[in-house]
């Protein structure tokens, strides 16, 4: 069985002596896949921590406004100390980079409707191609950080056929959520061959998870499992219990970035129950700790 552990939004503004908080006691055992936003937009620690105080069903249209105005660029090489550090972890196995959309930033000119969650944050839930772009940041990752980029983490995990079709063109893997497959598109997108696989196994095992990639000539894609602060971790655990089952891949996607926010049902850190939850892992039969990269190997 693969693990691989996904945490997003490494950006201009983290720094070193939190990731080193962070998971100093991670990834000596499983290697932490940050993905990263090369060109995020507008002051995320101030945009971020403002959405999250408000909540997804809280935000109207002068909230937005007030993230829309704020435009400037921050390049992720920028932060030289930060760059360095990654490289240095990147040569010691312990961490792996995937790119997570380009700005974070929707820069459609209408906002998609979207239920809790963040529209302003869903880059690749778009009308527009952002081919060229993705392409430019990607080449833009592995210069600075010389370790080729092949796995593609949407922003708030949302995607629209057209920013699909962006990763696709660009040859990058995907880890997300995709649209519905009882969507034609869909089927289309992973092909009849895969469709079978997936419904055949979830009919057959009784179960609404499907544990492995789905891949196709020219299109790869896995699921995963989320660790949130609303995350029920009776069921996570119920979750990774039945892909170890069936011998299946995990990602658990996280944000470091919240790692001191209380568990809704704990009172313990997302970081102590995150710590807590990979031990146990380790602790099962045959699991191997990967970076994102190998569940498509």
């Amino acid at each position: 069985m693969k693990f691989a552990l996904r945490d997003d939004d490494l950006n201009f503004f983290f720094n070193v002596s939190d990731i080193e908080k962070w998971y100093k006691n991670i990834w000596n055992i499983c290697p932490v896949s940050m993905s990263a936003i090369p060109f995020v937009k507008g002051n995320w620690k101030i945009n971020t921590n403002l959405l999250e105080k408000l909540g997804p069903n809280n935000i109207d249209d002068n909230v937005y406004l007030k993230i829309k105005s704020d435009t400037k660029t921050y390049n992720l090489g920028d932060n030289k100390e930060l760059v360095n550090f990654i490289k240095h972890k990147i040569s010691e196995n312990k961490i792996h980079v995937t790119v997570h959309g380009l700005e974070h930033r929707n820069g459609d000119s209408k906002l998609p409707i979207i239920s809790n969650n963040f529209a302003i944050g869903a880059e690749f839930y778009t009308n527009r191609d952002l081919t060229k772009q993705l392409l430019n940041g990607k080449k833009y990752l592995e210069r600075i950080f010389n370790q080729d980029i092949s796995v593609f983490t949407p922003p708030q995990n949302l995607l629209s056929f057209i920013g699909i079709q962006a990763i696709v063109n660009s040859g990058l893997a995907i880890c997300g959520d995709l649209p519905s497959m009882r969507n034609l598109k869909t089927i289309k997108l992973i092909g009849i061959k895969n469709f079978l696989k997936y419904i055949s196994f979830r009919v057959k095992y009784e179960t609404n998870i499907f544990p492995f990639p789905i891949i196709n000539e020219d299109f790869k894609y896995i699921t995963h499992f989320r660790l949130q602060p609303g995350t029920n971790i009776k069921t996570l655990y119920k979750r990774f219990d039945e892909v170890h089952s069936f011998n299946g891949n995990f990602v658990l996607s996280t944000h470091s970035y919240a790692f001191d926010y209380i568990m809704k049902d704990t009172n313990q850190t997302m970081q102590f129950e995150l710590e807590k939850f990979i031990n146990y892992c380790k602790n099962k039969e045959s699991v191997s700790f990967v970076s994102l990269n190998k569940m498509f190997s």
